[in-house]
């Protein structure tokens, strides 16, 4: 069973960023939270995607086994090893329990069963043909057979601009402690059963999206975007679904100063992997509107939370304007003019 010593490779930095064994960028969600959240983007869209979940799991994690050191074997030894870290791996990550292609306490229906897959790809050296059932919340059992197609590495991601770095990361950066507690091969984060999420299944899944029409409906869907936003719909989609989310959720939000926004901030994104949010105007100073600055890996997720903070905070909903500045994303939310013809 793991205990907080398996984190001992990951680098929580007080930036806000997180980084898994490997280096490469994760954030900290809640299982519950992750569930409102899919359930939301999916909706957006005419035809199911659990498919494109499942399979942008399998190649963010492919990508990431190809590149860690403890995940290789040789043709005659280094295979049992191989096992044990991939299984340590997924119980830390807070996924669940991996063995004889089953999963115990998954985290999530879809991404584990793709996060399974590339494990038995990967140890197999060899494609797999997958099917899967789910008898209870708790178990999920996978069915794998010999797939025709060459063992090709996952096609390259261009990411989007509001998914790609903006070099933050880069800068110099003390640690943060987290708080985290692992109960058995459960993560919870506080109180909320949780898991790491890497950064690149996300980017992997709207990548695979570009282009594929999809609607919002609700508070999003007069949100205001410059042309330096491209795939808006997909941007509007993905923050719409986060904001589906954070309502969800009953934590107050109570501001009596622009300095307020700092705790609540840190809070939700910074304490989590997801970058920081910087306030650089409030209209609790006496500016006509509330402007944030939002430095992250995942800034599309970010805004649909922050501007559900901002109307639970302020009361109104928001007239909101988005657009890409320096690699960052500037929020401007308004408070709607009133029309008493």
């Amino acid at each position: 069973m793991p205990s907080n010593s398996c984190l001992d490779g990951f680098e929580f930095r007080a930036d806000g960023f997180f980084f898994d064994e490997g280096g490469s960028p994760c954030v900290l969600v809640g299982t519950v939270e992750f569930t409102d959240f899919w359930n939301a983007f999916d909706a957006c869209f005419s035809s199911p995607l659990g498919r494109k979940l499942i399979y942008a799991a399998t190649d963010a994690e492919e990508c990431h086994l190809s590149k860690t050191k403890q995940a290789q074997f040789g043709k005659w030894f280094g295979r049992r090893r191989a096992e044990a870290f991939l299984s340590g791996r997924a119980a830390c990550m807070g996924w669940g329990f991996f063995q004889h292609r089953q999963i115990a306490s998954p985290a999530h229906d879809a991404l584990t069963v793709g996060w399974m897959l590339a494990h038995q790809e990967h140890l197999a050296q060899k494609r797999l043909a997958l099917e899967w059932r789910q008898p209870t919340n708790e178990q999920i059992i996978l069915t794998l057979s010999p797939n025709q197609q060459a063992m090709t590495p996952p096609p390259s991601v261009q990411p989007l601009a509001w998914l790609s770095s903006n070099g933050e990361e880069n800068h110099p950066s003390s640690l943060r402690s987290v708080d985290l507690d692992h109960r058995g091969t459960t993560l919870f984060a506080g109180q909320a059963k949780s898991f790491f999420l890497p950064v690149s299944v996300i980017q992997r899944l709207i990548d695979g999206l570009r282009g594929r029409p999809s609607m919002v409906n609700g508070p999003l869907s007069d949100w205001e975007f410059e042309s330096s936003i491209e795939e808006s719909d997909l941007f509007k989609a993905v923050a719409h679904a986060s904001h589906v989310a954070y309502n969800n959720t009953d934590g107050p939000v109570y501001l009596q100063a622009a300095d307020d926004w700092r705790g609540h901030l840190s809070l939700h994104f910074s304490d989590r992997g997801f970058g920081s949010v910087e306030v650089r105007q409030s209209i609790l100073a006496g500016d006509d509107c509330t402007e944030f600055v939002v430095h992250s890996h995942l800034p599309a997720m970010v805004a649909g939370t922050v501007v559900g903070m901002w109307c639970r905070a302020h009361g109104h909903r928001g007239k909101v304007r988005c657009s890409l500045h320096d690699g960052c994303l500037n929020l401007t939310v308004r408070k709607p003019r009133m029309n008493y013809e």
